[in-house]
Parts: C-alpha cells; structure tokens; sequence
C-alpha cells in the first residue's frame, strides 16, 4: 500500500502526525534527516516524502541522488516560518521543465 512520510522539524512533523499520517519524523541536526531519508527510500511502500526548504536545503546532495529514482517523490514545503523568499518552487520548475510553460501564481 502507498504511504507518505514526512521529514521536517519537530512543530511540523507533529501536525502531520496528527493529521493522520505516521510516517512522520521531527530530526534536529542534518545528518538525522538523511538518515531518515535514506531509510525511506529502502521502504518500498513509501512514494511521497514531504520535507521543509531549510532540510532541503541542508541535505540537497541527498534529495539530488534519490530525485534520480522513480519512487519516492521528494516534495519540499515551506516550513513554519514560511516559504524562503527568493526560492523557486520545485514543482512550478517540473511543470516548466515538463510542460515548457511558464506557470505564474
């Protein structure tokens, strides 16, 4: 069966986990992210991975090697501070790269 985990901060691996989703996971340090990342990967039934800009932007050589695999999907969200100004959305540069379209929200 599908499932989708969650690697972010404390604050917001708590609100998805009681949103309903288990496989989330609050991590204090990079190195704890890509351990949790990496050990997601390995699980076959997980195909979404949901994390924040700044662990992104922390362990972006991890979410560059696993990006190169089907499954999981990597998505990034803002954090509880909001989106980081001046980033672009992964998904508006997919859907550009993609469809060839520029999407302007």
């Amino acid at each position: 069966m599908a499932k989708m985990a969650v690697v972010a901060d404390e604050d917001v691996a708590t609100f998805f986990r009681v949103s309903g989703i288990k496989l989330s996971y609050g991590v204090k340090t990079a190195k704890e992210a890509e351990e949790i990342m990496w050990k997601l990967t390995d699980n076959k039934d997980v195909v979404i991975i949901l994390t924040t800009e700044k662990i992104a932007d922390e362990i972006k050589h991890v979410i560059d090697e696993i990006s190169k695999r089907i499954y999981p999907t990597i998505l990034v969200i803002p954090g509880k501070e909001g989106p980081i100004p001046g980033r672009v959305s992964p998904l508006l540069a997919l859907v550009k790269r993609t469809v060839g379209v520029e999407i302007k929200l």
